[in-house]
């Protein structure tokens, strides 16, 4: 589209009767200069094609009353009922499955996504060091930018009884750390 190039998307913009984008903010963020990579005028020409949809879960599936991950290995499924004993039995075991120390009485933080600016992974790397100078434990899964699954794995190397780093992602793992 224009000079002597023909760049698929531009025409792919032009051509589609819509186009849907993986949240509102990225539908906004593709129309600046910055977040539409040499498109935005082509993509602001268009703007009426243009949906966020709304990221979500499955309630049903992540739900811990039915979660079919929490079935074995000394998880247990429970309720708003039975969270009390519930929540804390899930954490002792995968405290214990990832090799942690099990502390009922520390937090247990989990993060879960792709490892990339744009998820605020560079953000929980500055924090790293403080956090890990407190009473707590991480567990991070995910996969991406090289060097941040690199982070992933120098972070459990040096915090070895505070934090896990799973580079890769496991379905059943991502329903146990949440």
């Amino acid at each position: 589209v224009g000079g002597e190039h023909f760049n698929i998307f531009a025409a792919g913009l032009k051509a589609a009767d819509r186009v849907l984008t993986v949240s509102h903010g990225y539908s906004w963020e593709v129309k600046t200069l910055e977040g539409g990579w040499g498109l935005h005028n082509i993509i602001n020409e268009n703007d009426w094609k243009f949906r966020g949809i709304v990221n979500g879960i499955d309630t049903k599936e992540w739900n811990p009353e039915f979660d079919t991950h929490l079935h074995s290995d000394d998880y247990t499924n429970y309720s708003v009922e039975t969270l009390e004993i519930g929540k804390p039995q899930c954490k002792a075991a995968l405290q214990k499955e990832l090799g942690l120390p099990v502390r009922p009485d520390v937090p247990l933080i989990g993060f879960i996504g792709r490892l990339d600016h744009q998820k605020g992974v560079d953000l929980i790397a500055e924090a790293v060091p403080w956090m890990m100078s407190q009473d707590v434990q991480l567990v991070m899964l995910g996969t991406g930018r090289p060097d941040l699954e690199e982070l992933l794995r120098q972070m459990e190397h040096q915090y070895r009884d505070k934090a896990r780093g799973w580079v890769g992602f496991s379905v059943k793992t991502a329903h146990r750390i949440t």
